[in-house]
């Protein structure tokens, strides 16, 4: 038994010591790089597989430490270089091949930066200048009532192109990048502004100042209304604008028209505002969405060019149907109320007129009995009219369109006659009975 035992453990020993034998021979280890191994032209044979990799990647970081690579934007330079350069490669897969099978081998490498896409939206950052469109300030008490802010051209880097070229660069080898700063136009320019706040009309009436509270009203109502900015399709309203006319909000009483009477009423002179601002909208061009005549004939505008405004029943509305804003304001010195409107400056010129077709003669005036004479209201004649816009369009023949046909009534005129002026009227009586009697007796 003993010796059966001894020659089976010498022939395990025998194969053990044949196996490695046959190892070294064929220069195999497990752990280590046959023979005959080349990486990129290094012999790595026989050596451990993590050994050969820290060799291989010493000797490309080493190349690395030779070279630069330096992205140029406008005068600046970033320059980089090893550790923040580096190189992405497949040397781990290559190793790994060579180990189970030999031979000779290449590695597929690629030139990086560390935080590559980091890096680079920083050079981007560091070159971006916002635009900035020109700025069009609009204060109406000035006499000059536009400012306007030039615009500002901004600048930028393409992020997503100046990365392509940095890879497509370190992937072939280049050292250097240009990078192209291109300018970032403003959409909107200074000289585009001036064009956007051109005169497109303005409208003037007068009234007069010795009726001090008219004068008032007239000159808060302008007041809420000037500074307006319309944009394009907006629609404007004189109502919403000014808001009930009441003392509360500082208006004060004179005279209205009122059922065809003139009659003392808060925020009297107000209509001589709206009916200004509606020629002058008509005159740019707006489009009247509502207006209202008053019922009898006023004296600072033709007929068929006044817009009467009431509470909050009887409203201005006119849209803004250009294409770009439009700016109101109004201006009130001594006896003169003028409305103007700025925009983009138009091709078509408007002109209003007014034809009245038909004279209405008041009835009979009313006679009172008093103790002097005295005109209680003066009799005052209607009509009919109706209102006009002569559109001249370049390129086009003229238009003549009818836009209102109104009518005003007449006023009964009231007098007081005095005792005197009775007294004179019964002798002259007198005095034609005498004088028929005289001539019966002949």
């Amino acid at each position: 038994m003993r010796v059966r035992f001894e020659k089976k453990w010498i022939s395990v020993v025998c194969m053990v010591l044949m196996a490695l034998f046959f190892a070294v021979a064929c220069g195999f280890s497990a752990d280590r790089m046959p023979r005959g191994c080349f990486v990129d032209g290094t012999d790595v044979s026989g050596m451990r597989f993590r050994d050969a990799e820290t060799l291989l990647r010493k000797k490309a970081e080493d190349s690395l430490k030779e070279m630069c690579f330096t992205v140029q934007a406008g005068e600046r330079e970033y320059v980089f270089r090893f550790p923040e350069l580096y190189y992405e490669s497949d040397l781990h897969a290559v190793l790994q091949a060579a180990r189970k099978r030999g031979g000779a081998y290449r590695i597929q490498k690629k030139r990086r930066l560390v935080r590559q896409e980091q890096v680079l939206r920083g050079i981007c950052d560091d070159f971006y200048r916002e635009s900035r469109d020109a700025v069009i300030r609009f204060d109406a008490e000035k006499e000059d009532p536009f400012t306007i802010e030039p615009q500002k051209c901004g600048q930028y880097i393409d992020g997503a192109e100046l990365l392509k070229e940095v890879e497509r660069a370190l992937e072939s080898g280049q050292d250097r990048v240009v990078a192209e700063i291109k300018r970032d136009e403003p959409s909107f320019t200074a000289e585009q502004a001036r064009a956007s706040v051109c005169l497109l009309s303005s409208f003037t009436t007068r009234f007069s100042t010795e009726n001090e509270p008219r004068c008032h009203n007239i000159a808060l109502a302008a007041k809420a209304l000037s500074g307006t900015i319309l944009e394009a399709g907006e629609i404007f309203s004189f109502n919403k604008k000014t808001g009930e006319r009441t003392v509360e909000k500082g208006y004060r009483s004179a005279p209205i028209i009122e059922g065809g009477k003139f009659v003392s009423g808060v925020g009297g002179g107000v209509c001589q505002v709206s009916t200004t601002v509606y020629n002058a909208a008509l005159l740019s061009g707006m489009k009247i969405l509502e207006q209202h005549p008053h019922s009898l004939s006023v004296g600072y505008v033709e007929p068929s060019f006044d817009a009467m405004v009431s509470g909050l029943r009887c409203d201005l509305r006119f849209q803004n149907v250009s294409c770009g804003r439009v700016y109101i304001r109004c201006l009130v010195k001594g006896g003169a109320l003028r409305v103007e409107f700025y925009g983009k400056a138009s091709d078509v010129i408007y002109e209003r007129k007014s034809i009245v077709t038909e004279v209405l003669l008041p009835p009979e005036p009313q006679i009172l009995e008093g103790e002097a004479d005295a005109v209680v209201r003066s009799e005052k004649n209607g009509l009919k009219s109706e209102g006009y816009l002569i559109i001249r369009e370049k390129g086009k023949p003229e238009r003549q369109v009818r836009i209102r046909k109104d009518k005003y009534a007449p006023v009964q005129g009231i007098y007081q006659r005095g005792a005197s002026a009775q007294e004179d009227g019964q002798q002259e009586a007198g005095q034609d009975e005498v004088s028929r009697g005289e001539k019966q007796s002949a």
